[in-house]
């Protein structure tokens, strides 16, 4: 009888802080209330500030490319998709990640990240499209929201077979107690990837009404899905243990739908094609010395060669290389203008950099890419103010060109302030807080009056996340 009370007393302890954990996440996990907040990006609503707070942590990482053309061109196919869907916010901001996995992925708050290396299997526009289609759709369905009510649901069944447990257990049947918690974790753990698999499905069903209301084939959903097969033909996993279904089941899924209407070939982009070599391009100087054979095997063109062999030498550091490479590119567009023109500056070829940016201003003279390239070599710039319809990208070119001009000016103070600004973009928030704080110090301008209020904005986000548990 005593060892059964000291068995007893250890499984309620157990039992104890299990529920005790359960109600932690549960509060720190609380199912934002949808109805309350409608806003995506809105500090009423508990998934944007989780979103948010993530975002900048993930977006602050090493593998974050800061290449404003590539972004230029995924907004611009991001934003003839999402008028199509029921978001109320139609912004969604952008984040591109230098990784060898193959990934994109969205999370809450209207936020998408794309991996470097999945452009290794996507080698048309429309594949492209049915992609950002799957992504967008997660966000219109609300996945996230959802598959935490589905995780409540489970740990409240989980409680009940724990209890089943004891009952069990004070009956002195240990081989029922042990089927039960067994059985009950691996129930749950079942519910939950199927319940993620219906996810995936679901979306790629919303991603394919997507693309038939923007215009493009939903066979790039096709094309997308047939490239994730063979990428994952030689891989040994079975489904039941995975979130994502197989390929080639997403894939018959597809097959055994709607007929979709003939579609003509359609050609790629020029900046589909450029965009695809940069991500490629920095995805090869992870190879080193051999980020040339890489880029051999995953680029078709001449002019495609070059420009990704350039742009891995220059971000290798092999500077002489990148501008022999560069000059054997045929081509004249964004891209290529960028790169040049990154090349000559790092080069100090200010007169050949500050040629080619005045030529692209000339065209259009508010195309922050290259105002925020002069920025690093004129001394008559102006600065910048961000606005509510910039995204991350387009905020942290604002904030570096505004820290060039203000050390150009020895306006301290208002470089101290932009820095701040720009390593709270990267989720640096302590040390930001810090340097706003100094720049507030040293102020004596009217800047002074811009630079609190920007405190309080970003006290008020901090506030927030205090309330979600994330600091």
């Amino acid at each position: 009888m005593r060892h059964f009370f000291l068995q007893f007393s250890k499984l309620l302890i157990s039992i104890t802080a299990i529920m005790h954990l359960a109600m932690a996440n549960a509060n720190v996990n609380e199912l934002p209330d949808l109805a309350k907040a409608e806003a995506e990006r809105s500090l009423s609503n508990p998934s944007y500030i989780l979103g948010q707070y993530w975002f900048r942590k993930i977006s602050g990482s090493p593998g974050l490319i800061e290449f404003p053309p590539a972004y230029n061109y995924l907004r611009d196919a991001v934003a003839k998709i999402v008028p199509h869907t029921g978001l109320y916010d139609k912004e969604i901001d952008l984040a591109l990640l230098n990784s060898a996995q193959t990934n994109a992925f969205v999370i809450p708050g209207n936020h998408l990240f794309l991996y470097s290396n999945i452009l290794r299997i996507i080698d048309n526009e429309n594949a492209l499209m049915g992609l950002l289609g799957h992504e967008i759709a997660h966000l219109e369905l609300r996945h996230y929201q959802r598959t935490l009510e589905n995780q409540r649901n489970e740990q409240g069944k989980s409680l009940l077979l724990l209890l089943a447990g004891v009952a069990a257990a004070s009956a002195g049947d240990g081989e029922t107690t042990s089927a039960l918690w067994l059985g009950g974790m691996a129930n749950q753990m079942e519910n939950m990837l199927s319940y993620s698999r219906a996810h995936e499905r679901e979306a790629d069903r919303r991603g394919r009404e997507l693309l038939a209301a923007s215009g493009f084939p939903s066979t790039g959903m096709n094309t997308l899905l047939e490239g994730l097969f063979r990428e994952s033909s030689n891989a040994d996993r079975m489904e039941f243990l995975s979130t994502h279904p197989l390929p080639q089941t997403r894939l018959s899924d597809t097959l055994t739908g709607d007929a979709q209407p003939s579609i003509l070939y359609q050609p790629s982009s020029e900046d589909f094609r450029y965009f695809r070599a940069t991500l490629l391009a920095y995805r090869a100087a992870m190879e080193g010395v051999y980020y040339q054979d890489y880029l051999r095997r995953n680029l078709t063109t001449q002019d495609e060669y070059h420009y990704g062999a350039a742009l891995a030498e220059l971000l290798m550091h092999y500077n002489d290389s990148a501008l022999q490479s560069v000059a054997k590119v045929s081509s004249n567009n964004e891209f290529t203008d960028y790169l040049k023109a990154i090349i000559y500056l790092t080069l100090k070829q200010t007169e050949n950099a500050k040629v080619l940016i005045d030529q692209r201003l000339a065209l259009a003279p508010n195309d922050l890419t290259f105002t925020y390239l002069s920025g690093q070599f004129s001394e008559n710039s102006a600065y910048l103010h961000t606005n509510s319809e910039q995204l991350s990208y387009e905020r942290r070119m604002v904030y570096r060109h505004n820290i060039a001009i203000a050390r150009e000016r020895n306006n301290q103070p208002y470089a101290l302030y932009n820095h701040a600004l720009l390593e709270f973009a990267l989720g640096k928030d302590k040390p930001a807080l810090n340097l706003i704080n100094r720049a507030i110090r040293q102020s004596e301008t009217s800047d002074k009056n811009e630079m609190e209020n920007r405190k309080a904005q970003l006290e008020l986000l901090e506030e927030a996340q205090r309330r979600e548990g994330l600091n």
